[in-house]
């Protein structure tokens, strides 16, 4: 009876190690795709990192910011360098560096939308222009007929 109960938690044993480094695996291997969002990337990073204790690892936090900022996607690249210049990785909070990140992602968004409504206003203003002119040439050429 004691071999079963020493083989069956030899096989418990061998399974969480498995799994554990699948899940070490994934984390190392993970990084945000290009047009993916600080909230969605996060959640997955989460996710990984709280799975690992049920397995015997416990994510130091330092390490789940560092994981964090290194594979962003490139579009965050000027402001991840400013955070690690400015912020100590090993004593910031992976919420905290989140917001940052969140905040400065909602800020692009802002500036996208008023650049796209300006664009789209310049090209309306030469489209009429364009009309106007059209009209014009169309009246000029019409008068000396």
């Amino acid at each position: 009876m004691w071999e079963a109960i020493k083989t069956h938690n030899l096989w418990v044993d061998h399974m969480k190690e498995a799994r554990l480094h699948t899940l070490i695996t994934e984390f190392e291997n993970l990084n945000m795709s290009d047009n993916g969002t600080i909230d969605t990337y996060a959640t997955m990073l989460t996710y990984i990192s709280s799975k690992s204790p049920t397995l015997g690892e416990v994510m130091r936090k330092h390490k789940l910011v560092k994981k964090f900022l290194t594979s962003l996607s490139r579009r965050f690249v000027y402001i991840m360098s400013a955070l690690e210049q400015v912020l100590d990785i090993k004593e910031t909070g992976f919420e905290d560096v989140v917001r940052r990140l969140k905040a400065y992602e909602e800020r692009v968004k802002q500036e996208d939308k008023a650049n796209d409504a300006q664009e789209n206003l310049l090209y309306a203003r030469m489209e009429y222009s364009n009309r106007n002119n059209d009209l014009s040439r169309g009246r000029g050429c019409g008068s000396n007929s």
